[in-house]
């Protein structure tokens, strides 16, 4: 086995052929490396400081926004559930009380029932409120 003092005289790095392949590439890496230290832009500490308040902050906001987001999912999920029931049971009302042509035969009576006038109020505000939801989903705001 090669000591210090061998390696150090180049002895045995003269006689080995892996060693010598070795000193090679390991020269060739440090002169690579000192030429990219050379040219390597190094921002300054303030522009560091910056960036690293501006991904706090992001990350701040992005964490504090996923409640909000998973509130908004449930809520259209309970919406479209819901919207789903009513026209279930509006389309069975509606079937079994309006007759096959039409709704001239309809009884005042059915037209009066608590599930007509539901039916109608919900309508009228999906109507009204579509709109007004639909601008405030698509404005830049």
């Amino acid at each position: 086995m090669a000591t210090s003092r061998d390696l150090r005289a180049g002895d045995h790095v003269a006689s080995c052929a892996i060693c010598t392949d070795v000193l090679a590439v390991a020269a060739a890496m440090r002169a690579d490396s000192d030429a990219q230290w050379q040219h390597a832009n190094i921002p300054s500490s303030g522009q560091v400081w910056w960036r690293a308040e501006m991904r706090a902050r992001q990350e701040a906001i992005r964490k504090a926004s996923r409640p909000i987001t998973i509130a908004q999912g449930v809520a259209a999920l309970l919406a479209l559930a819901l919207t789903g029931t009513a026209g279930w049971f509006a389309w069975t009302w509606l079937r079994d009380q309006a007759p096959p042509l039409g709704f001239a035969s309809v009884s005042a009576q059915a037209l009066t029932s608590p599930l007509a006038l539901a039916s109608v109020v919900a309508l009228g505000a999906l109507v009204v409120m579509a709109p007004v939801a639909l601008y405030l989903v698509l404005s830049d705001e």
